[in-house]
């Protein structure tokens, strides 16, 4: 492989700017391929391979820029929780940062419970209170600015909230959902001291008044319950598990629930849009079967991965660019795991380093990567991949650094 690489390499790879990633004129050539199939793609993945790194950022404006150029009608959907997106969608539509600030994964607490501790008491807990959240919060309000100025159509969350959030989400329907009668509301008051089980089955009485009105507001409200309900029933799997593996049952969950809410947002999709789904690149798989060894990941090792299903079950055929990275440091949170990447020699991302700059790279079908090669990511994990199955581009950053929350280039 290493001749064919080093071939490819010098006769299809796009150097950027590494400053401003733009791609340097001798080479901008090279993207008329990329840019017919994202031209033609209803989807478009975009795989980070790091959620915890300053460049993730550029990685995904890079991408959506290109599609905005293109003149494609955007509409993005994040790894994020539910109720959270619906935040991010206000700001985007008007600007207004206190919805970014109302975020609960960006550190806003009013969706937390006096009288209950709704933390995670098992593996996860260390995590938990490490969590860089100011600095997370600070690069994804960046991102979110730069993308207001390519105005998508549409955003949402796609992933698991915290618990409480979602309850000021439906209030917001109270005063133009005239056809739900007041029993529904009166199940959404909190009963002091409900264990997190009994607040479950309190939800779930309020959808059962919601399933059988016909109207568009109430639809929407319902599946803002639908998710504080499988956000409750994921947190009573995950917040007890003991270590990694106990960790798969919630994991499986979760990747089921990302596929549900996924679907909704494909099948809603008009027909000059294009969805950009943005998440770990291992969620966004093509084929799991391609991909070995990854742990307790996407679904747990028990059920397939987002993509897998997009691509292999509904039988869409994204446009799948992974971001890649050759050395650095990030702010993952968990303490028993390094935040510096150490990749072998023979990994992909050291041998993408050896070219010494940014790097758009077109993955072909034969050839270069005909042969399985290792693919380092979060935790410095290197894992076996066959890239031709799985993304249709890399976009590869030499040096990567930890969360800071200043200046985004939008190439």
């Amino acid at each position: 492989m290493s001749d064919a690489l080093d071939a490819w390499l010098e006769r299809a790879a796009v150097r950027l700017d590494p400053v401003s990633y733009a791609p340097l004129p001798a080479d901008a050539g090279r993207l008329r391929a990329i840019d017919a199939a994202l031209a033609a793609a209803r989807v478009v993945f975009l795989g980070e391979t790091n959620h915890f790194i300053h460049e993730k950022a550029e990685f995904r404006l890079w991408w959506l820029a290109r599609l905005a150029r293109l003149g494609r009608r955007l509409v993005v959907a994040e790894e994020l929780g539910w109720s959270d997106g619906r935040d991010v969608a206000r700001y985007l539509a008007t600007g207004d940062e206190s919805h970014i600030d109302a975020t609960a994964t960006f550190g806003d607490a009013r969706h937390e419970r006096a009288d209950r501790d709704d933390r995670p008491t098992g593996i996860l807990r260390a995590s938990f209170d490490a969590y860089p959240t100011a600095l997370f919060k600070a690069e994804q309000a960046r991102f979110y600015r730069a993308l207001r100025t390519l105005a998508p159509a549409r955003f949402y969350g796609f992933d698991i909230d915290a618990v409480g959030a979602g309850y000021d989400d439906l209030l917001r329907a109270r005063s133009h959902a005239r056809r739900v009668p007041e029993r529904f509301w009166s199940l959404l008051d909190r009963v002091d001291g409900e264990p997190l089980a009994a607040e479950t089955a309190r939800l779930e009485r309020a959808m059962q008044v919601l399933e059988a009105i016909d109207d568009p507001t109430v639809a929407e409200m319902r599946d803002d319950l639908r998710s504080m309900i499988e956000t409750c029933a994921y947190t009573l799997l995950a917040h007890p598990a003991a270590d990694y593996a106990a960790l798969r049952p919630a994991m499986a969950f979760r990747e089921g629930t990302l596929k549900r809410r996924v679907d909704g947002i494909v099948d809603a999709l008009a027909d000059d849009e294009v969805l950009v789904l943005m998440a770990h690149a291992f969620h966004l798989a093509k084929d799991d079967r391609r991909i070995h060894g990854i742990g307790v990941g996407p679904g747990g090792d028990q059920v397939t991965s987002l993509g897998h299903h997009l691509v292999q079950e509904r039988r869409l055929a994204p446009f799948s660019a992974w971001l890649v990275y050759g050395e650095g440091e990030d702010s993952q949170p968990f303490p028993d795991l390094p935040t510096r990447a150490t990749f072998p020699p023979e990994s992909l991302n050291r041998r993408l380093a050896a070219r010494g700059a940014p790097l758009v790279v077109p993955v072909p079908a034969s050839g270069a990567f005909a042969d399985d090669i290792g693919v380092g990511h979060l935790y410095s994990q290197v894992v076996p991949v066959h890239l031709p199955s799985e993304a249709d581009a890399l976009f590869f950053v030499p040096r990567v650094s930890p969360l800071r929350g200043d200046r985004v280039v939008a190439s």
